[in-house]
């Protein structure tokens, strides 16, 4: 949310206690009426906390792993996680591309088959528009492309992904970014494509 927004926040609470206050203070109506029309700006201006979800290394180092699979075949990033991690609710799911394990050849890769993957397609993908490193996935789409397979968002405990799709975004990531941080960003786009 804006800077702009809390202020708006903020003084539309403001005002609207007021005009409750006139409205005991003076007991008329016109003040009441002109007090319930406030909730409908402090309603648009409210922060959407479930509108995306982050994905810290910090914090989440053992509820998910992202990995750079190589071998015979496309190499593949698969980012796997607990069950119930993933917000499908949320409109994205970010991760941030320093989060990535690189060389990790395909037969040493833990999985299980009771673990349900999704492919994650470039159009899935798309770059953060103010944080420098961080990919998102489009779990709305990942969504309705579920509801036409025979397993629910519940059993999801992986996303599959080509790198050469990361590769894009990272470069994509590049272009928009000024020269400083453009040195920082090459380190990381060749660390996936490793």
């Amino acid at each position: 949310m804006f800077k702009k927004h809390y202020w708006i926040l903020f003084s539309s609470i403001v005002v609207f206690a007021g005009l409750i206050a006139a409205a005991i203070a003076l007991q008329s109506e016109l003040f009441l009426y002109a007090a319930s029309g406030i909730p409908i700006v402090i309603f648009y201006v409210l922060p959407d906390i479930k509108q995306n979800q982050f994905i810290r290394s910090d914090k989440d180092r053992d509820k998910f792993k992202l990995v750079q699979q190589t071998g015979s075949g496309e190499p593949l990033m698969i980012l796997s996680f607990e069950p119930d991690f993933v917000r499908w609710e949320c409109s994205k799911l970010y991760f941030h591309l320093n989060d990535i394990i690189t060389d990790v050849p395909a037969a040493s890769a833990s999985s299980t088959d009771t673990e349900a993957s999704v492919s994650v397609l470039a159009f899935d993908l798309s770059p953060h528009p103010k944080k420098t490193g961080w990919v998102g996935i489009d779990l709305e789409q990942l969504t309705q492309r579920l509801a036409n397979l025979s397993y629910t968002t519940d059993e999801v405990t992986r996303f599959v992904m080509q790198v050469q799709d990361l590769e894009d975004i990272a470069l994509q990531m590049m272009g928009s970014t000024t020269t400083a941080p453009l040195a920082k960003n090459k380190s990381k786009s060749k660390s996936i494509s490793a």
